[in-house]
């Protein structure tokens, strides 16, 4: 990823601080790792340059709703076990944020959508999608005659889940893991080994499927429709506006866990030794009075609400996995370092530090 901003930024002499690179982290993507395979970066550069050379005068505009899509997905169920499900009662930012680019023709040029729920509708199930982002995305674009290009980002949805996500289906290609929390499961590891799915359960499979695609047609109809009322009612755009970024790096300290050689998947506690450093970079990007604060992890949604709370604007952006990605893992709030949940064991972060530090983090 900092290659790719290296390369545009010298390619459209725009300063390497003004970007933001953030993944959607559709779980059903096609490609791994921070940096999405050998493709995305010159892809990257590819989509920056041809937007340069599209520059036209816009002006810009925010504005935000409330959309009830999302949970909190660490769950401590009637079974008094830890596992992965909808939690109504835990913190959840319901917040969908609209920033609006329009030409000297009052149409728009571009969408930028932010919201916090984490894409997994197809996880596992073999499927390749941009799961609800794209869908958000093509029907802001298709309203409006696919004139404005739309983007979606990730708010801080590290303990985020689609409310009525259901995976449980999809046990036809996804290894059973066993009582004890998961011990030895790894995703990585499991996808590699799905089986295809036999002929008795490919009508089943195919009914998943087939019902998997509307939810995910749902959530992005719901975002999408949500953005262009915004967009028609709320949004006032601005002529002028001021550029300024900049960037602070966070270091906390890590830990490792004791069980590293036979994981749990979660409902244990692993235990930890002292561990390397966890370095976390915070940036910030001002446009007018609109500010996007990116993070190159997944926060949890208590220190992306508390962060905006805590800020000196109220238009305030939380654009989670931006510009690479840390070495923390999830980054949960203190509220959340006893749950036993997976992201929470399996972060490489020390408890009382990382929310802290991000929530008063100063750029430079």
């Amino acid at each position: 990823m900092n290659d790719a901003i290296a390369k545009a930024s010298a390619s459209t002499k725009c300063p390497a601080g003004n970007f933001i690179i953030s993944a959607t982290h559709t779980h059903s993507g096609g490609v791994s790792g921070p940096d999405g395979g050998p493709q995305i970066g010159p892809a990257i550069v590819s989509a920056i340059e041809q937007a340069k050379a599209k520059l036209v005068p816009a002006r810009i505009g925010y504005g935000t709703a409330k959309i009830d899509l999302n949970v909190n997905r660490d769950l401590y169920n009637t079974k008094q076990e830890w596992r992965q499900g909808a939690n109504p009662d835990a913190p959840s930012d319901k917040t969908l944020a609209v920033v609006e680019f329009r030409g000297a023709d009052d149409t728009p040029i571009a969408v930028y959508i932010n919201y916090a729920m984490h894409p997994v509708n197809f996880y596992m199930s073999g499927v390749v999608s941009a799961d609800f982002p794209g869908e958000a995305a093509r029907y802001v674009e298709e309203m409006f005659d696919n004139r404005p290009i739309a983007v979606f980002s990730n708010g801080a949805e590290g303990d985020q889940n689609p409310r009525l996500a259901y995976t449980a289906p999809f046990r036809f290609r996804q290894p059973q893991t066993d009582a004890n929390g998961g011990r030895g499961f790894n995703p990585q590891s499991a996808a590699a080994s799905r089986q295809a799915i036999t002929p008795e359960n490919m009508p089943a499979y195919k009914k998943t499927i087939a019902r998997t695609s509307e939810y995910v047609v749902m959530l992005g109809t719901m975002i999408g429709t949500t953005v262009t009322r915004v967009m028609r009612e709320d949004i006032e755009p601005v002529d002028t506006a001021t550029i300024w970024a900049g960037a602070q790096g966070i270091t906390c300290p890590g830990r490792q866990r004791l069980d590293a050689d036979n994981p749990s998947r979660e409902n244990v506690f692993p235990g930890y030794k002292e561990g390397a450093d966890v370095n976390i970079r915070v940036g910030l990007l001002r446009i007018g009075d609109i500010n996007f604060v990116a993070v190159n992890g997944e926060p949890y949604s208590e220190i992306g609400m508390k962060l905006k709370a805590a800020a000196p604007a109220n238009k305030t952006i939380i654009v989670g996995l931006a510009n690479g990605m840390a070495n923390s893992g999830y980054i949960y709030s203190d509220a959340a370092y006893n749950h036993l949940t997976f992201q929470v064991i399996s972060s490489r972060l020390m408890p009382g530090c990382a929310e802290k530090k991000i929530s008063r983090a100063r750029s430079n």
